[in-house]
C-alpha cells in the first residue's frame, strides 16, 4: 500500500482487504488479492475524498476477483 492515505484510511483499506482475503480463502491466492488490491489503491491514490477510498478499493477487487474466478472456472 503505497498511496499516501491517513492511517484511519489504511486501518479501514487494510480491515476490507482482510475481509475479501475471508470470502475468496481457497479460491484465490491471498498474493493475488494483494495485487488486486493493491492496484485498486494506486487507481485511487489522487482521491478528492479519501473517506470512500476503502469502500472502492473493496467494490473494485471483489469485482476483479469475480472475474479471475469466472476466468478459471470457465477454462476447466
Amino acid at each position: 500500500m503505497k498511496a499516501g492515505f491517513d492511517a484511519t484510511v489504511i486501518k479501514l483499506i487494510e480491515s476490507e482487504v482482510r475481509t475479501i482475503k475471508a470470502e475468496y480463502r481457497g479460491k484465490v491466492p491471498e498474493e493475488s488479492i494483494d495485487l488486486v488490491a493493491d492496484e485498486s489503491i494506486q487507481r485511487l491514490a489522487d482521491s478528492r475524498v479519501p473517506q470512500f477510498v476503502p469502500l472502492f478499493v473493496g467494490r473494485f477487487t471483489r469485482a476483479r476477483l469475480r472475474e479471475l474466478v469466472e476466468a478459471g472456472s470457465s477454462q476447466s
